[in-house]
């Protein structure tokens, strides 16, 4: 009988040619016989499935999934959490990376800790190309090195600057198992948010952090392809609240809700008005943020700056970030970013 592997590593993939070469040179190496490798491929019409057939050559456990047809992202995550075959599942992104040396630790802390829903993995971002975590924002380690805990206010004031990020988390393959209907969440923009909800639900429930940065998470330039007002804004705080209806504290989440939104749409709004492209929805915007006299100060005048200005600040970000507008990747078809 095949040993159930501790962990799955599964990759839902569309049109990853850009950055899937990067992410698997680092993160391959440091698989061992405990690690399940999954790639989910969501129909791509690049090189990417040429490109994990040369992996597959020198890294012949690595498994090949290809949906028929594109069943979008929510569609392809559920695909992977059905396929692994792990006790844990850790879904991360073709464009994110598992940091040098990371993955050992991840192992040590599942197999010594209880049975955990959710764990968390302290992450950080890179700057559109990965250099080494040396390069990363703010690539510093929290206090606590690992801690596995039942106090969600706990986990959440380390997890909250990347809830709702797909490649920071780790479920448990079980309680994924026992939620009813997981497609009931389809079209959310947060589905994978609402899978970590349920599996971490329960006063019981341990709950993990891995304290050394285990996650780079790459920080694009270009703007995105969606509106923000209704998936950032509208969308994150429906999850938000559902959350809180399974055992998480509302006031530190909406406290959170308050610096993502007015961080996240001061962002974008400047880099629509920059292109001349407004997807985000000023109604739905303000719906879910007028109570809060924050955003009016962060979010709202920035809806009056010229255009003009807009391009001076966003010419002046690329060229301190060294980046450039080719610098994105963003696919249209498959709300690639959303998970972001």
């Amino acid at each position: 009988m095949e040993n159930k592997p501790l962990l799955t590593i599964a990759i839902p993939t569309y049109n990853g040619a850009k950055t899937i070469r990067n992410m698997l040179d680092i993160m391959l190496p440091q698989c061992t016989d405990e690690v399940e490798v999954l790639v989910s491929d969501n129909g791509s019409t690049d090189d990417t499935p040429s490109i994990v057939g040369e992996y597959r050559i020198k890294y012949p456990f690595i498994k090949y999934h290809r949906n028929k047809e594109n069943i979008g992202a929510d569609g392809n995550f559920l695909e992977c959490m059905r396929l692994a075959k792990g006790k844990y599942i850790f879904l991360l992104s073709d464009d994110d990376i598992l940091v040098e040396n990371s993955l050992q630790r991840i192992l040590e802390f599942l197999e010594s800790s209880p049975d955990m829903g959710l764990v968390y993995l302290s992450s950080t971002n890179f700057w559109v190309h990965y250099d080494g975590i040396e390069y990363c924002i703010n690539p510093i380690e929290i206090t606590e090195k690992n801690i596995c805990t039942q106090d969600k206010k706990l986990f959440m004031s380390y997890a909250k600057h990347y809830w709702g990020f797909l490649s920071s988390f780790i479920l448990n393959k079980s309680r994924f198992e026992q939620i009813i209907n997981p497609e009931q969440f389809y079209g959310t923009y947060w589905l994978q948010s609402y899978i970590h909800i349920l599996c971490s639900a329960g006063n019981e429930t341990y709950l993990g952090i891995v304290g050394d940065i285990c996650i780079a998470a790459g920080v694009y330039v270009t703007q995105s392809n969606f509106d923000i007002g209704f998936v950032d804004g509208v969308s994150y705080k429906r999850m938000l609240d559902f959350a809180v209806q399974q055992g998480y504290d509302e006031k530190q989440l909406q406290k959170w809700f308050v610096d993502r939104i007015c961080l996240l749409a001061g962002h974008g709004i400047i880099k629509e008005k920059a292109n001349g492209n407004i997807k985000t929805d000023k109604k739905k915007l303000f719906k879910c943020t007028y109570m809060y006299l924050k955003c009016w100060a962060l979010i709202y005048p920035k809806f009056l700056m010229p255009g003009f200005v807009c391009r001076a600040v966003m010419k002046l970000y690329r060229k301190l970030k060294n980046a450039t507008l080719s610098d994105s990747v963003n696919r249209d078809g498959d709300f690639a970013t959303l998970k972001k």
